[in-house]
């Protein structure tokens, strides 16, 4: 974290560059390179370099630091165009001064690897694999049942939704037994509850709880990875319903049980057109209801876990190879699947990791300071917290090209 120059600052700070012609240091292949401003209009900063940077390109992100009296200040500009002397940037959106972290991040070197220790046993079964996680919870169990006593929970749980259905059936999945309908794949593709409120009626663009539906859009993406035209994607939805209303079901529920990433099976629930009494129904299941089911798919897939159910798919390994995306002597910032770190890899968290050069390996303890997801990634800000005096001295010369002495530091640490 750091402070933001405010933009009547940040206007005088880049006039003090090309009046005074204070240096612009960028750290790239662990070696520094000398930037001067030679012109600088309201769109680009022109700066002339005092040797060429051998494997910079056009339109890559560079990150920038200067010393003015005292105060390290940082900013990150599009490189445009490039010769041998000069090298064109966009104006930088902000300034950044007072850094948190006690050296600049760059580029990570390419011969760097990190790996960590999952906080969770990992396990490779023979279910189908979701794009949510869901981490094991044997909490919030109904009053009187034990945990490991599987039958009683699910006749529980058929026993509260049978005042509200007509059919109700539980599908577990095995090596053989695989998703094959449309709802099926649908569901265990998404790990989220598939919900018709009515076949009549157009299907939802929204639910109250977003994370855990499958909505209008995830379906059409669904029919689109299947070969589905765009034009025709409302239309296969819409036929889609009609079949449900054709089978005399107005309303209905399919709700994944899932263990980590896995969806061991689900529950299929439905309410007919007509009463037993062939009398008309239009009392649709409520959204209310799905969440009740969903949590207990949560006690069935913990009454299974404490059975010994998932034992065989247990790994050994429990090692996470991660990828580096830029580093600094205090701290670095890298990427993991998401599938199984994003829902218990907090801020505050501390990991154990493994930086690989190849000269070296270094055991260092990390803590989370934030993280973010970008597609099938979470990336995590962290600090050292537990590294020797020795391997820190390393890995700076490692990433800087360069010893740790007085002056580099006070740069590169931002004087915090």
């Amino acid at each position: 974290m750091s402070t933001q120059i405010k933009r009547i600052e940040k206007e005088y700070f880049l006039s003090k560059l090309a009046a005074e012609q204070i240096p612009v240091i960028y750290i790239f292949n662990r070696q520094d390179y000398v930037l001067k401003v030679d012109k600088i209009s309201t769109k680009e900063i022109e700066f002339v370099v005092e040797k060429p940077i051998e494997g910079l390109v056009a339109n890559k992100k560079i990150n920038l630091m200067f010393d003015y009296k005292g105060l390290s200040i940082f900013f990150s500009a599009e490189v445009k165009n490039i010769s041998e002397e000069v090298i064109a940037t966009t104006i930088p959106e902000a300034l950044y001064k007072n850094l948190a972290r006690s050296s600049q991040r760059i580029a990570v070197p390419t011969d760097l690897t990190i790996r960590l220790m999952s906080l969770e046993d990992r396990y490779s079964l023979p279910f189908p694999k979701s794009s949510v996680f869901e981490p094991l919870d044997g909490s919030s169990f109904p009053p009187g049942i034990d945990a490991q006593n599987f039958n009683a929970i699910v006749a529980k749980m058929m026993q509260d939704v049978k005042p509200y259905v007509d059919g109700c059936k539980i599908v577990y999945y095995n090596a053989t037994v695989q998703p094959d309908k449309t709802e099926e794949r649908i569901v265990a593709e998404n790990g989220k509850i598939l919900f018709i409120p009515s076949s009549e009626d157009l299907f939802p663009e929204i639910f109250a709880s977003e994370k855990r539906f499958i909505t209008k859009a995830i379906f059409k993406r669904y029919f689109e990875s299947i070969g589905v035209g765009a034009g025709f994607l409302d239309q296969t939805l819409a036929q889609f319903l009609k079949a449900k209303e054709d089978e005399g079901i107005l309303s209905a529920l399919w709700i994944p049980f899932i263990f980590q990433e896995y969806v061991v099976g689900y529950i299929y629930m439905w309410k007919n057109t007509l009463t037993a009494d062939e009398k008309v129904n239009k009392t649709p299941f409520s959204e209310n209801l799905a969440e009740e089911i969903y949590q207990y798919g949560k006690h069935i897939v913990f009454s299974l876990a404490k059975r010994g159910y998932f034992e065989a798919g247990r790994m050994k390994d429990r090692v996470i190879n991660g990828k580096v995306a830029d580093i600094s002597g205090s701290g670095l910032r890298f990427a993991v699947p998401n599938s199984f770190v994003f829902q218990t890899l907090q801020a505050g968290v501390e990991l154990a990791i493994e930086l690989e050069t190849p000269n070296r390996t270094i055991d260092a303890k990390v803590r989370i300071r934030r993280r973010y997801k970008e597609g099938t990634l979470v990336y995590l800000g962290c600090n050292f917290i537990d590294i020797t005096p020795d391997d820190s001295q390393f890995l700076f010369e490692f990433i800087y090209g360069k010893s740790a002495n007085h002056i580099a530091e006070n740069l590169i640490a931002g004087n915090v």
